[in-house]
């Protein structure tokens, strides 16, 4: 019975996203790392000098590859609620320049084409006249926490990308 809640919250927020008039077309990209395991001791997962690493959050050697078209709704802007940590207590250190948006990939879940959006991938708005905006996904927020969850996802402004000038 909760998770219909969550279900239908997704639901709406994905109606609105697609639908606001206020959202703006996007292309997803996620990030690949060029520098990674070739024995099978870590799977293909990044690593440094022969060590597995945890997350690619640092790496320097990556390539962007094209994920999927969606839109994006930003909010008024984010504050971290009080009390409101990850795992890792970084949820109460954002840069001053992190916004709060919704993101919608255009294919409808469960078809070919839907990517779920996630932590560090590039998110390249195009508001339009040949202007990219480029972000990255720093974070996944939600309100509910009940399984499916509720996602909106906070965005830090990224340095222009090569792979968003052939957009």
């Amino acid at each position: 019975m909760l998770n219909n809640v969550a279900i239908a919250v997704n639901k709406a927020n994905r109606q609105r996203t697609l639908r606001e008039p206020n959202s703006i077309d996007c292309v997803l990209f996620t990030k690949k790392v060029e520098r990674t395991s070739e024995s099978d001791d870590y799977d293909g997962s990044p690593t440094l000098g022969g060590a597995g690493m945890l997350s690619d959050e640092d790496e320097v050697n990556y390539s962007w590859e094209y994920a999927c078209d969606a839109r994006i709704h930003f909010a008024q802007g984010y504050a971290a609620q009080l009390g409101n940590t990850s795992d890792n207590g970084s949820s109460l250190d954002y840069a001053d320049g992190v916004v709060e948006a919704s993101i919608e990939p255009i294919a409808n879940p469960g078809t070919e084409g839907y990517v779920q959006p996630s932590k560090r991938m590039l998110v390249a708005v195009m508001p339009g006249g040949g202007i990219i905006a480029n972000f990255e996904i720093v974070d996944v927020t939600g309100n509910l926490n009940i399984q499916p969850f509720t996602r909106k996802y906070l965005l830090n402004p990224r340095p222009d990308e090569s792979v968003t000038e052939q957009l």
